[in-house]
């Protein structure tokens, strides 16, 4: 699942790196837990996880854009945050920027990127986390609407940024369905299901995080309000996608796991691995591997489509040939016995 990262391994892991975090308020934490792990390397406080916009005009270092985080509970809400290091040796340092959004593709967010582009060039990694406002807060259309920005999402950053940069897709982590503060809408049923079309991300050739999946065994660290987090649960959040970074950089992991095995660990290897070998590809008909010597060990054999049923054909035959023989056998054995007997003999394995 997640290998355990200290201030030391995020710092020489993004010196100079250039990333982007798009998402609703629990990007927003994972956001502000890196950087507290940049500059202090705990725990981010409960009292600092719970402001936003105008509460913290300056976090850690970075500092809230003009004209934004006006404090609303409408959809209209905006809050972009940048960072570029608190000063010092961290002078410098890297650059990461927040921007809160309330669909997956707006011509706002359009303008955000391309005015990134302009500023700043290709960031080397882009986060986004966004489901919960997509379906809930933009009417009945919400889903269908929420599939369709998801597409020309990955299209805008497919066509902006070269493939040097790294898109990371989070899902969404479980929700409570019971569910209080300022998200919901009055009289709208809320989405009990689980919010996770991170399909269509992998159909364009990125990453994919389900937080969904690891979360979900973390139920006893949501928040009371039912959407956010622990601190310590947002630092294994955290934790989660900076393991994915580095596996899928090939850089070294900390590996500060405690136990004699990480099995999640080991399955988020596994999934990099099959990852790096590219898609299985199923054959239909008999062929010779590409490459193969006459010499070498013949292939295991294929079967074309529609074999498969005439073989299931031969196998029930013979079953049903083997039932009919123990069949008769069970009449000569039983002969003369009453039902009670017939099953006492039979689970007395005699």
């Amino acid at each position: 699942m997640a290998d355990i990262f200290l201030k030391e391994d995020v710092r020489k892991h993004f010196k100079r790196k250039k990333v982007i975090f798009l998402g609703d308020s629990i990007m927003r934490n994972i956001y502000q837990d890196f950087l507290y792990l940049i500059e202090k390397g705990d725990l981010t406080p409960h009292d600092l996880l719970r402001k936003k916009g105008r509460q913290i005009p300056s976090f850690e270092g970075d500092y809230l854009l003009e004209g934004t985080g006006e404090l609303t509970t409408g959809r209209t809400y905006r809050e972009i945050r940048e960072y570029e290091g608190s000063g010092g040796t961290l002078q410098d340092f890297m650059f990461a920027t927040y921007c809160f959004i309330t669909r997956c593709f707006s011509r706002e967010l359009e303008e955000f990127i391309n005015r990134f582009k302009r500023r700043h060039g290709n960031p080397d990694l882009v986060l986004i986390l966004s489901a919960l406002w997509d379906i809930n807060r933009w009417g009945p259309e919400g889903i269908p609407n929420y599939i369709k920005n998801c597409r020309k999402f990955l299209t805008l950053i497919k066509n902006t940024f070269p493939p040097s940069t790294q898109l990371i897709w989070l899902t969404s982590p479980p929700i409570s369905v019971d569910v209080w503060g300022g998200f919901l809408v009055k009289g709208m049923e809320f989405t009990k299901r689980s919010m996770r079309f991170a399909q269509t991300a992998v159909a364009f050739g990125f990453d994919v995080v389900d937080l969904h999946y690891w979360m979900t065994h973390q139920i006893h660290k949501r928040m009371p309000d039912g959407i956010h987090w622990t601190q310590d649960a947002v630092r294994l959040q955290l934790n989660i996608i900076l393991t994915h970074f580095c596996l899928a950089r090939k850089l070294p992991l900390p590996d500060r796991w405690g136990g004699a095995r990480n099995r999640p660990l080991e399955s988020a290897e596994k999934i990099a691995k099959a990852a790096d070998e590219g898609p299985v590809e199923i054959e239909r008909e008999e062929c010779k591997r590409k490459g193969r010597d006459e010499d070498d060990e013949p292939p295991a054999k294929k079967m074309r489509v529609g074999e498969e049923s005439s073989m299931r054909n031969v196998g029930e035959d013979m079953f049903h040939k083997l039932e009919e023989k123990r069949t008769d056998d069970y009449e000569d054995i039983y002969d003369g016995l009453s039902a009670k007997e017939r099953r006492q003999h039979r689970w007395s394995g005699q």
